[in-house]
């Protein structure tokens, strides 16, 4: 695990000694990854050659081309979340951009934000507020780097209104070779960060795409994103302490309707229609672990209401309604919701009822997310089985019919957490115009259960293929099984790997590894 000679003292006088770090006791803990038991059997296994914590896209540029100088692999990472950012072989060099956590515009009339690789969500939406905007947290936590998830989906609890991996304006980005490229209105002199398309060619889609490249293709070192209005407080009213908050939003503004449907379909045809009438804020089916997760103080409480409680919340949808123009907005958008709600035979649950108490933050996690910090807390793992698949409400639906045997079938063997209340996080983006699901599932931190897991996730992405439908979150290698059913796009994003990244130094293995890991191949 160790640099060829002389690129750790190349390193050091690029960044300063200070600023790149090769102790076993700090190297250690940037080769284990939280998420998916298979990965941590991965985890660990390769410490970093080194760490290193840049302060300028300067920095960022010296070492890439250092890495392309002395061969040594690297990779980008934002605030470290997902399994991309582990290395899996040795001589790899972490970018770290810990000291890039500045806010450097933010302009309130032009509505847009300025900001480096380690501005989170919470940081961002905080001084955002302050003058009347905001921006879409996504579901992974407000402590994530705004970058990364812009890069990753741009998704987010707000989807419905804000939209979907729309945020993305200018930026600057570190080619692999060490170049760098403005895209948008970085692109023309003095025109600033307002836009982000261009004349020309727009290479925007080469960052971004379905999932990102994942630090496949050097790394984007500042970037503009858009904000949108919000209707609230200046400083976000929550109250409580840790892990007992809860968020007094004025009621002349914001109110939130959990309500109950007969079956999924109802609930679908309902969410069509609130985005056919374009009300609301933020629209999802709740998942009842995780509404449950959110609501209970300790693990413990958390066991002990869930066998009752798993056979309470079902086909429950959370409609956060805002007037963002003024209280009379509020007003007509409730009348609206009344006439949806009663066409589709759907209930309001009672807003004094334990029910709904227990699912009452979902309006504010919408729109400042710390309920995915709770979910880590219940099993010894927890990710979702398959899911997103973005697509119609349609789609969203069938998708989550074929995946629930699969969950029936693992909890059966004891694998996973028994759920029979068969409820998803189903996601409106863009006023119902498309949507994801994502079923979210507990199992234990062991081989059985993760395997299980794993096998799960790839058979729900080989199965939406059978089906000629959008498979869940074709990341990394199992986009060589998406890639034979759509236009073989596979064969182009290698293709640009290659032609950006001729020495495959930056993040090896992605957009995707060069070499089919699935024998026998999909096609056959």
């Amino acid at each position: 695990m160790s640099l060829p000679l002389g690129a750790y003292q190349a390193l050091e006088d690029a960044l300063g000694p200070k600023n790149v770090c090769d102790d076993p006791a700090v190297t250690t803990a940037y080769s284990y990854m939280w998420l998916l038991y298979s990965t941590h059997v991965q985890s660990g296994r390769y410490r970093p050659a080194a760490v290193a914590l840049p302060s300028s896209t300067e920095e960022i540029q010296a070492i890439i081309q250092l890495a392309n100088r002395y061969g040594f692999n690297y990779i980008p990472v934002g605030t470290n979340l997902l399994p991309p950012t582990i290395p899996v072989r040795p001589d790899t060099v972490i970018i770290d951009p810990k000291r890039m956590n500045r806010i450097l515009k933010l302009d309130e009339k032009n509505m847009y934000a300025v900001v480096e690789p380690y501005v989170t969500y919470a940081q961002l939406q905080a001084e955002a507020h302050k003058v009347g905007l905001s921006i879409t947290t996504p579901e992974a936590g407000s402590q994530v780097s705004v970058m990364a998830n812009n890069l990753f989906q741009g998704m987010g609890g707000m989807g419905h209104k804000y939209g979907f991996n729309r945020g993305i304006l200018a930026c600057d980005w570190v080619l692999p070779n060490g170049d760098l490229l403005k895209l948008g209105s970085r692109g023309n002199n003095a025109a600033g960060w307002f836009w982000g398309d261009c004349a020309g060619v727009n290479l925007k889609g080469l960052v971004r795409a379905d999932t990102g490249h994942c630090g496949g293709l050097g790394m984007v070192t500042t970037m503009s994103v858009k904000l949108f209005p919000y209707p609230g407080p200046r400083i976000y009213p929550v109250k409580g302490a840790n892990p007992d908050f809860h968020m007094d939003l004025p009621k002349d503004r914001f109110c939130l309707k959990l309500i109950q449907f007969k079956s999924k379909h109802q609930l679908g045809d309902a969410m069509y229609d609130i985005g056919h009438s374009e009300i609301a804020g933020a629209v999802h089916e709740e998942g009842a672990n995780w509404i449950l997760a959110d609501n209970c103080l300790s693990v413990e409480e958390f066991w002990e209401r869930w066998p009752k409680f798993q056979h309470q919340w079902k086909n429950i949808m959370a409609v956060s309604l805002m007037g963002f123009s003024s209280p009379r907005q509020l007003e007509y958008e409730k009348k609206v919701l009344d006439d949806i709600v009663n066409d589709h035979e759907g209930t309001y649950l009672d807003e004094n009822s334990d029910l709904y108490k227990t699912g009452s933050h979902a309006i504010g996690e919408a729109l400042r997310c710390g309920m995915s910090n709770r979910l880590y807390r219940p099993a010894g793992d927890f990710f979702v089985l398959g899911g997103f698949g973005f697509d119609s409400i349609d789609h969203t639906i069938r998708t989550s019919e074929f995946m629930w045997p699969i969950i029936e079938d693992a909890y059966k063997k004891g694998h996973f957490v028994e759920d029979l209340s068969h409820s998803d996080w189903v996601n409106s983006y863009q006023m119902c115009h498309f949507s994801e699901v994502e079923p979210i599932i507990y199992f234990e931190h062991d081989i059985e259960a993760g395997a299980t897991f794993i096998n799960g996730y790839v058979g729900t992405i080989v199965e939406a293929v059978k089906r000629k439908m959008m498979p869940t979150w074709p990341l990394g290698p199992m986009t060589w099984i998406t890639g034979p059913a759509m236009c073989n796009y596979h064969e182009l994003v290698i293709g640009m790997k290659k032609l950006l990244d001729p020495r495959t130094t930056s993040n090896p293995g992605y957009p995707l590894p060069e070499v089919n890991p699935f024998p026998p191949p999909p096609a056959q």
